[in-house]
């Protein structure tokens, strides 16, 4: 099936075509794809959400540290 070309006069017999539909029914590549799409974009939120994470806790620790150095400094005139 490999060396099969495109030709317009071509006809498959029924027992081809109910083969290749067979075929083309139990394999399940869109399936997999499909799949392996959804572990991508599930990869790409977690991703998405440590990268909010750590922004989130870096600003929350120069608030911290902001304040700490006020105090220490005596910054307040």
């Amino acid at each position: 099936m490999t060396g099969m070309t495109l030709n317009a006069n071509a006809r498959l017999t029924d027992a081809l075509e109910r083969d290749l539909l067979r075929e083309a029914m139990q394999t399940e590549k869109n399936t997999n794809l499909l799949a392996m799409l959804k572990q991508a974009g599930t990869a790409v939120a977690g991703a998405v959400m440590a990268v909010v994470d750590y922004i989130d806790e870096v600003h929350d620790a120069m608030n911290r540290a902001r304040a700490a150095s006020a105090h220490y400094t005596g910054s307040q005139w």
